[in-house]
């Protein structure tokens, strides 16, 4: 059950490196267009400055959880490389448990960002006028894939050796 949870939580991590992916792809375009309309028509997107933000912060959310299992996230091992296996996992156990408390109380604070500005029907100020909940919606499920990578790494560190 718990490879099965841990095999789950990586495909599920690159899902959202995937969508990650796609989103720089968009991003590079919308970039591209608005390079090609001013330069050569003399005219603007208007969306271009806003929603680059707003695929920007969709980016790093969606790619937090397979970084995290990838080991791209810093990590001080200079305490951890002296230790023997068995103290460097119990660390390695307890700093996931600690950021797995941090990551769930933001996950909660961006429930209710997002929440509050869906109830305040709460719009950007550019011209798009884009309701922001939508793009708040990237934190809370962004931060949901990283919980899930982070359980997925406290599970291998508890059960390595089975």
């Amino acid at each position: 059950m718990v490879r099965g949870f841990i095999t789950m939580a990586k495909k599920l991590s690159h899902g959202g490196a995937l969508v990650a992916s796609f989103l720089i792809i968009v991003l590079v375009a919308l970039i591209m267009t608005e390079i090609i309309l001013r330069a050569f028509f003399n005219t603007s997107t208007m969306l271009a400055d806003e929603y680059s933000g707003y695929l920007y912060l969709a980016i790093v959310c969606f790619g937090l959880g397979y970084t995290f299992l990838r080991d791209g996230h810093i990590r001080i091992t200079f305490m951890t490389a002296k230790l023997s296996n068995k103290a460097s996992s119990f660390v390695d156990v307890f700093a996931g448990v600690m950021t797995l408390g941090v990551l769930i109380f933001a996950l909660y604070r961006t429930v209710l960002l997002a929440y509050d500005a869906y109830v305040f029907e709460v719009r950007s100020e550019a011209v798009s006028a884009t309701p922001i909940y939508l793009t708040q919606l990237a934190l809370p499920l962004g931060l949901c894939l990283f919980i899930v990578a982070v359980v997925a790494y406290i599970l291998e560190r508890l059960f390595h050796d089975q």
